[in-house]
């Protein structure tokens, strides 16, 4: 047996090189006719749009995963049947779940080392590719945060401020809660500080609330309002806060805490950390899939029956993982469920569907 599992387990590996290396070819490609577009924008040449690709194919490649696992396991599936092999180790005496197995223990081992170990670099590379664009459009974060709250520093012809802000109202993104603001004159010594019970973002410019003035070691003057100029716009301050896919595995559930404390809405993160975890039975249930086409080859379905069917499963599982993921991200459903119940309910249905056809 052991033997027999080395055997297969390469086999499967070969296949899904296979379709990895197709997969990966139409992915960078399409990429690249993309980067390059935007490097033509700002004249960095071909070179430099094939470097974009490079750090975003890793996880473009993650998006087909399910797919290079379906097509490697058909293809595995349906050489071994058309070899005959299939059919000696049947004779042989052996259930479908004995040779299936080695597939589906590498399959969850692969995927568990692709969540772990891969993922957090594509995550690295996208989120440097993200830094480098904004630099090139200007369109750069100014703001970051912690479990102290929101910070930002930014200058003007007048001098230098920084901003802290113990978080964001949850009703009105615009609006910062206990702020304190930190302003230096254009040498960088020391000039105000101010204490705000609110800053609201307006065209240009912030709106304190409620502010104590603090100059040196005399008494803090008080004022309803104060009007701190700045080129910051909602738009700006949404996007300062890092997108899912440039947070690793690893830094999810910390950066959660964090954004969550200064009042950000992190349903998409959690949505994003759930389907990371979640993969390994996704892809274990495309291997099923695949198995259910493609063992009963010969009696049942054809080649290209095989390949139709496990095509439109596949595909359909992933409209529908896709959908019920777009829910959770919209807060209609909770993260779990949202990232579990597709790749679960695939992997009961094609285990069933085998064990009435293969088992009676």
């Amino acid at each position: 047996m052991k033997v027999l599992n080395q055997y297969l387990i390469s086999r499967f590996a070969i296949w899904l090189l296979v379709v990895l290396a197709g997969f990966g070819a139409i992915a960078a490609l399409g990429d690249f006719l993309e980067m390059l577009r935007f490097s033509n924008r700002f004249e960095l040449g071909a070179a430099a749009a094939f470097g974009f690709t490079l750090q975003r194919l890793p996880l473009l490649l993650l998006d087909f995963l399910p797919f290079i696992f379906l097509f490697g396991t058909v293809f595995c599936l349906l050489r071994l049947s058309q070899a005959q092999e299939l059919a000696v180790i049947r004779a042989a005496g052996l259930s479908v779940w004995q040779f299936l197995t080695p597939l589906l223990v590498f399959t969850f081992v692969i995927a568990c080392l692709i969540v772990t170990l891969v993922e957090p670099i594509g995550a690295r590379n996208m989120a440097n590719f993200s830094a480098q664009q904004g630099e090139m459009t200007g369109v750069k974060a100014k703001l970051s945060f912690s479990t102290g709250g929101i910070w930002f520093r930014e200058e003007n012809q007048s001098g230098t401020y920084i901003i802290r802000a113990q978080k964001l109202d949850t009703q009105d993104p615009s609006r910062l809660l206990q702020v304190e603001v930190t302003l230096l004159d254009p040498e960088g010594a020391f000039s105000r500080y101010l204490e705000a019970s609110s800053a609201q973002l307006a065209e240009g410019a912030f709106a304190l609330q409620d502010v104590k003035i603090f100059t040196g070691t005399q008494l803090p003057q008080s004022r309803q309002q104060f009007s701190l100029p700045t080129q910051l716009t909602l738009a700006s301050i949404q996007s300062s806060f890092q997108p899912p896919r440039t947070v690793g595995l690893w830094r999810l559930p910390s950066y959660i805490a964090q954004a969550r404390a200064t009042g950000m809405d992190v349903t998409r993160h959690e949505a994003r950390f759930q389907s990371l975890l979640a993969l390994p039975v996704l892809l274990l249930s495309m291997v099923m899939i695949a198995a259910c086409f493609s063992l009963p080859t010969g009696r049942i379905f054809s080649t290209s029956q095989t390949l139709g069917f496990s095509v439109l499963c596949g595909f359909l599982l992933f409209l529908f993982n896709d959908f019920v993921g777009l829910m959770g991200e919209l807060n209609l459903l909770p993260a779990l469920i949202s990232s579990w119940t597709p790749a679960v309910i695939a992997l009961l249905l094609s285990v069933s569907y085998l064990l009435t056809t293969e088992d009676g």
